[in-house]
């Protein structure tokens, strides 16, 4: 039942947050649901990308073009991640917090699948939130209740280090667009929610998983080493797997 709850709360709570991502990345007044290509208003059923898809309503009823399924993406991250904290963790206060940083991690998915972007809007104050909750109350690990105030702080200076030198040395190597400054903040929002040594961790798991996306690409020739793609969902998924499961990823990374 747990799971069920949390799966259904993450759906609605998702659907918010990725109408909320679209309206911080356009930098518009906050409005209902509206269609992308004719600006006409969705109908209430239809701004749950997941319920419309399901319902076979993902249409616009004016210009007949269908709902962006980046929404569709933001909306299910969140409501699994959800389900998948419940069902290990229960509602625990440790758990209820988790649950609560995954949203920015929705947010980023939908913006930075749409348009390769991650706002400062979103990201800034994420990390100030993370940053105070993380050093006051410890960290949103649900299988830990080990609490050190610097922990929060320092995973999050890793995790800007890291992805700054990353960012760098992909300029150098394959010019503008590699990482941005983007990825370089929510990696610092993840080493701030997964705390060190777990961002270690987190970003190593956003490496691999990126680079299954790469090879994914490559093999289905739609793109070249030099195709640029967004690299804020792996990192999203990165830090949201050492949410769920830190102890199994430590063990298979360290034996």
């Amino acid at each position: 039942m747990l799971v069920v709850i949390a799966l259904v709360c993450g759906l609605l709570v998702g659907a918010l947050a990725a109408h909320g991502a679209e309206t911080l990345m356009a930098k518009r007044a906050w409005q209902s649901p509206s269609c992308p290509y004719c600006t006409t208003p969705y109908e209430p059923i239809q701004w749950s990308m997941a319920l419309s898809w399901l319902l076979g309503r993902q249409q616009c009823k004016a210009c007949g073009n269908p709902q962006r399924w980046q929404r569709l993406a933001g909306e299910i991250l969140l409501a699994v991640a959800w389900a998948l904290i419940a069902a290990r963790y229960g509602f625990s206060p440790r758990a209820l917090f988790a649950m609560l940083c995954v949203i920015p991690l929705s947010m980023i998915v939908v913006t930075d699948l749409e348009a390769k972007l991650i706002p400062n809007r979103i990201m800034l104050p994420a990390i100030g939130v993370a940053a105070v909750l993380g050093t006051l109350f410890g960290l949103p690990l649900p299988f830990s209740d080990q609490w050190l105030w610097w922990q929060a702080l320092a995973g999050g200076v890793v995790g800007f280090v890291a992805f700054w030198l990353l960012a760098n040395v992909g300029i150098a190597f394959f010019g503008e667009g590699a990482l941005g400054a983007g990825d370089v903040k929510l990696a610092a929002y993840i080493g701030l929610i997964t705390g060190f040594p777990f961002i270690i961790l987190a970003l190593l798991s956003a490496v691999v998983l990126g680079g299954v996306g790469a090879l994914v690409i490559l093999i289905a020739r739609r793109g070249t080493l030099h195709t640029a793609m967004p690299y804020g969902p792996y990192i999203a998924l990165g830090g949201i797997a050492m949410l769920v499961w830190a102890p199994e990823i430590a063990a298979w990374f360290f034996g």
